[in-house]
């Protein structure tokens, strides 16, 4: 695809996403000494974390060097391998929180009792507190093949699977299709997303369905569809953006986001066409069912969830830390509308009475949930029965060091010069980055809350690489000339 160079080489956009990466990079690492002792990282951790970077980066050798049937084979067997590993270590244990809370109401969905699930902590079956489509997904997929462990992580890589294709083909519109196939092997051995393989986590769905919305701006950035073609790519682009906003609503302004980058290489007038095109779709094939339920089970419009108040009351109290917390004792047994106003309405309190702490906390959920990578390993930890007490410190180094070098890979690739493509790709990073500091980290906010901006991240990084190593290509060629 072609992209026209001047509308989109955004300097400072550039230079906003390298520091921003940058700052991130550098928190996890100055906080990495001290996690480290406090998971009491066994000292054999520094060989599994070469382990890993082999896994990593011998395909990506190979991809250059061997034959392509070999290349898969290893690729394949070492996916394969790592899932079943994954898959192992979970089974026949109940996980905490979300995971098993997702399975439950698939179930309940399959008796016939409809999205609802008694909180033990809210002391009130809910019904709206969670969002409908991964439970749906969920609970077709359980009728077919059940709930065990080997199912989840079957139904997960399939999900992986199709985040990777999609990768490469939002690499190859981008012009570089190798630095699509590096960076779509890297995120189906990426630790988070491995440690979620054996989960009922919507995290992959999250990141599968952002993926598809990029691809989606992007071919109207380079596209002029005209006719029914018009309407196709309405439809296409509403459905996945209502589909990911009963996904996870807070990621709803990543819409609006992408449709800025689109806007950036197409112009604000034909991408504001495009997005008002795709409005109907969204709204009457996804959210007016939802809005028609709820409105038929509560008496009250509830466009979402009812899980606001709640999110920011857990991202803004004196103990919040951006991870869940269990609700104020004192709204106990509240109706779940109620509760959602009367927690929203402690937070907001506490807000305006403590204004520096609130912005203080802020920051600190920012930069924590960019910069570190331990809810993989707190996920498996929480396990149930326990694990072996070695398995999630190891789990943590490994994915903290991960973590650590795809932000600065990202951040290097974003501080070079730009090709049109790859810039377009840098304004993908930098709409995911702002969506989360300017809609989400108010809330509840970890790093599952960025778990979508992997693939991006990773693209950049793959894309900076490709372009140094053909640079240093350019130069070898010239020298020898």
């Amino acid at each position: 695809m072609v992209f026209p160079r001047s509308s989109i080489d955004w300097r400072t956009a550039r230079i906003a996403v390298a520091l921003s990466l940058a700052m991130f990079a550098g928190y996890g690492l100055s906080s990495f000494p001290g996690l480290w002792a406090s998971w009491q990282v066994p000292a054999i951790t520094p060989l599994f974390v070469a382990a890993w970077i082999v896994a990593a980066i011998l395909p990506l050798i190979l991809l250059r060097h061997a034959p392509p049937a070999l290349t898969v084979s290893m690729m394949a067997a070492l996916a394969i391998a790592l899932r079943i590993a994954a898959a192992v270590v979970a089974d026949g244990r109940i996980p905490p929180g979300d995971a098993r809370n997702y399975v439950v109401l698939a179930q309940h969905l399959l008796e016939g009792r409809g999205l609802v699930i008694a909180d033990h902590y809210m002391g009130v079956e809910v019904r709206a507190l969670y969002p409908p489509v991964y439970p749906i997904l969920l609970a077709a997929w359980g009728a077919m093949v059940g709930f065990s462990t080997a199912s989840l992580t079957l139904l997960a890589t399939i999900v992986d699977l199709a985040t990777a294709g999609a990768m490469i083909l939002l690499a190859r519109m981008l012009g570089n299709r190798s630095a699509g196939l590096a960076a779509a092997w890297l995120y189906l051995i990426w630790p988070s997303v491995l440690l979620s393989t054996p989960l009922a986590q919507k995290e992959g769905v999250c990141a599968l369905l952002a993926v598809l919305l990029a691809i989606q701006w992007v071919r109207l950035a380079a596209k002029r569809d005209a006719g029914a073609a018009r309407w196709y790519a309405a439809m296409g682009l509403g459905v996945t953006a209502g589909v990911l906003t009963l996904t996870q609503p807070g990621e709803a302004p990543l819409v609006m986001m992408f449709g800025m980058v689109s806007a950036a290489a197409c112009g604000w007038r034909r991408a504001i066409v495009a997005g008002l095109r795709a409005v109907p779709f969204a709204v009457l094939a996804i959210l007016l069912p939802w809005w028609i339920r709820n409105a038929l089970i509560f008496g009250a419009f509830v466009p979402l969830t009812s899980a606001g108040g709640y999110g920011l009351w857990i991202g803004n109290n004196p103990d919040a830390t951006g991870h869940w917390m269990p609700p104020p004792p004192q709204l106990y047994g509240m109706a779940e509308i109620a509760f959602g106003k009367a927690a929203a309405a402690i937070a907001i309190d506490w807000i305006v009475q403590h204004p520096m702490d609130f912005v203080r906390n802020t920051l600190a959920k920012a930069v924590r949930g960019w910069g570190v990578a331990e809810s993989g390993a707190s996920r498996i930890a929480g396990l149930r029965p326990t694990i072996s007490p070695l398995i999630p410190p190891i789990v943590f180094a490994v994915s903290q060091m991960a973590h650590l070098g795809l932000l600065a890979g990202a951040a290097r690739s974003a501080w070079r010069r730009q090709t049109p493509g790859m810039t377009l790709l840098l304004l993908l990073v930098l709409a995911c980055v702002v969506q989360t500091l300017a809609f989400g980290v108010w809330f509840e906010f970890d790093e599952r809350h960025r778990d979508f901006a992997t693939p991006f991240l990773l693209l950049l990084a793959a894309f900076g690489f490709a372009d140094a190593r053909a640079s240093e290509g350019e130069r070898d060629r010239s020298g020898r000339e």
